[in-house]
């Protein structure tokens, strides 16, 4: 996740911040697809039909900031920004190794003592949690409410009994979690976009 959400701090509509913002839909799009996809493939839903309508939907979520991003290949970033990197790379890069680390250890752990019904919501509760010190990082308030959906909905899912309805809850709320942020991120750039488009008008 190098320079996942990279500088969303930085100011409206610089080269960085629009490059980091792209970086940060292209990864809740991708990982929302894989939880939805293990919500169809745990929850029993697995049907031609189902398949189709996520496989869509993941086209839709996953294209649309890859071929954005492929708009700023030729970007580089300013001192600015490469200052504003710097500032949090380290604090970055030991969040999301703890986040993996506890990932491998919690499933590992839970597959050992033959609780597999509980990785789901494990995960979901840690992968949520390693969103609120990125809220901080890069002062996004969106990312306190996808963190907080994640925990919040992965704990509700416990009072569903264990099956197929309380996988397709545990990996859907995080899923849709995701998908949700990367939409926001999304019609986010697609309204600065008009936004410059018009002060470019107004100049000429």
């Amino acid at each position: 996740m190098a320079t996942t959400l990279t500088l969303l701090d930085s100011s409206p509509l610089s080269s960085a911040w629009l490059k980091g913002r792209m970086r940060g839909a292209l990864i809740c799009g991708s990982f929302g697809a894989v939880w939805m996809f293990e919500a169809l493939f745990f929850g029993g839903l697995a049907t031609p039909v189902w398949i189709t309508m996520i496989g869509m939907l993941t086209v839709a979520v996953v294209a649309w900031p890859a071929i954005r991003l492929r708009s700023f290949t030729d970007v580089t970033y300013s001192v600015a920004d490469r200052e504003r990197w710097a500032a949090i790379a380290v604090p970055y890069w030991i969040n999301a190794a703890i986040e993996w680390l506890l990932c491998c250890v919690v499933a590992s752990w839970l597959a050992h003592i033959h609780r597999y019904a509980l990785i789901p919501q494990c995960l979901g509760v840690i992968i949520g949690l390693h969103f609120l010190p990125l809220a901080k990082m890069f002062k996004s308030q969106l990312y306190y409410w996808t963190g907080a959906a994640m925990v919040l909905g992965g704990l509700a899912s416990l009072a569903i009994p264990a099956g197929h309805i309380r996988n397709i809850a545990a990996c859907g709320v995080d899923g849709l979690s995701l998908w949700a942020t990367a939409a926001v991120i999304l019609c986010q750039d697609w309204l600065s976009s008009r936004e410059e488009e018009r002060r470019n008008d107004r100049k000429l």
